[in-house]
């Protein structure tokens, strides 16, 4: 198992809390729910995104960590991350259009300009804030620390750090001044959404990154996935049995932010062990994560359509598996048809046949045919979230 499978397989148990958290609301669409269901669902996902977000720091600090400074990095980031992004992020938003337009509806040409080029636009006048494609709202998020970590390549690299760290702080510190830290509601501004103290999670997933180095070789996790699991189950279970509401409290929220953290920390330093089929299939579903992440919701319609034509509206937990599977072959065959070949379109050095493809890490910054990086040795330039 190599080093960073871990956060692979951590990576796809955060993707999986999504679509799990969907799959239950869509299904409360036609089915009764206890109401404590209908809060863990969101509560999941929600742990999800965290887990995404520290996970996206992180990477970014232990590939291009090395880079600060130095002539043209900052663009040769950009352009790495937007390669790596946009393709998919867009034939997903254009399926939306299609579909949309398909079923009558009509489309806003601002609306998709913001949406294609991550600016946060609101569902409605004075509503949250939600591109077409409407899990899009995390990537707004990310490329918004990509630019900001670009800009802090162009310092050397404590400066560029101080220069990071300031900039995030100093963000979620004005938005503090407009919208109140206790008033976790979702954000319905640009403004707002911009400096949400959400974004400090990428701050510490590159704080994760420097404490990675320092301890590098002499401190070793073990059991990184399992902990990590049932620290945030038990936190999630905490804070259902004391009567969870929405929007989350700022102390719930935050001790879920915390756990996040600490479970990326943990999956960052795991012992090397050798994989068993579960570690497998985890590395694999967080392979194709980001694949996952924005066409599981179109698989989850048609997993609904295929439900009732065989079972009519008739509600069981089952729907919520086939809605879950069908997500995730969908994703597989994205990822691999399409994902993996837009990868191998820009970057000529993907088609070189001497490894596998499934040795690479999505998150990495290594070439598509190459190992994953180690934290030994910092890869160049390249990933995803």
């Amino acid at each position: 198992m190599r080093k960073l499978a871990a956060l692979q397989v951590l990576r796809g148990i955060a993707a999986s809390l999504v679509v799990v958290d969907h799959s239950i609301l869509r299904h409360v669409e036609w089915a009764d729910y206890p109401p404590i269901v209908k809060i863990a669902a969101p509560y999941s996902g929600t742990l999800g995104v965290a887990v995404f977000f520290v996970i996206s720091g992180f990477i970014m600090m232990h590939t291009a960590g090395d880079q600060f400074g130095k002539n043209g990095a900052a663009l040769a980031f950009l352009r790495k991350r937007i390669m790596r992004i946009v393709p998919l992020y867009w034939t997903a938003t254009a399926l939306e259009v299609a579909l949309r337009l398909h079923k009558g509806g009509t489309i806003d040409p601002q609306e998709l300009l913001a949406s294609l080029f991550f600016i946060p636009v609101p569902v409605a006048p004075g509503d949250y804030m939600r591109p077409l494609l409407g899990v899009g709202w995390t990537l707004n998020y990310e490329m918004f620390f990509y630019c900001i970590f670009a800009l802090a390549l162009l310092f050397r690299r404590q400066a560029g750090l101080i220069v990071l760290f300031s900039a995030m702080a100093g963000l979620v510190a004005a938005g503090a001044l407009y919208k109140p830290l206790a008033d976790t509601s979702p954000p319905h501004t640009v403004f707002t959404f911009w400096t949400d103290p959400i974004i400090l999670l990428f701050a510490a997933g590159v704080a994760i990154g420097l404490f990675a180095e320092t301890v590098r070789g002499r401190v070793k996790s073990r059991h990184a996935i399992p902990v990590a699991v049932v620290l945030l189950s038990a936190w999630a279970t905490v804070f259902l049995g004391t009567g969870g509401a929405y929007p989350i409290p700022l102390a719930w929220q935050l001790g879920g932010w915390a756990l996040c953290i600490l479970s990326v920390a943990l999956c960052v330093l795991e012992k090397p062990a050798r994989a068993n089929l579960a570690q497998r299939v985890g590395t694999q579903l967080g392979d194709i994560s980001y694949a996952l992440y924005l066409f599981h919701f179109f698989a989850i319609v048609a997993a609904e359509k295929i439900w009732w034509l065989f079972f009519g509206r008739y509600p069981s937990i089952l729907f919520v598996a086939a809605a879950y599977l069908a997500s995730v072959a969908a994703a597989y065959a994205i990822h691999h048809l399409f994902e993996v070949n837009v990868i191998r379109l820009f970057n000529p050095r993907a088609n070189r046949p001497e490894t596998a493809l499934r040795n690479q890490d999505p998150n990495s910054d290594a070439t598509p045919l190459q190992p994953a990086p180690t934290l030994q040795k910092p890869a160049h330039l390249y990933g995803r979230k």
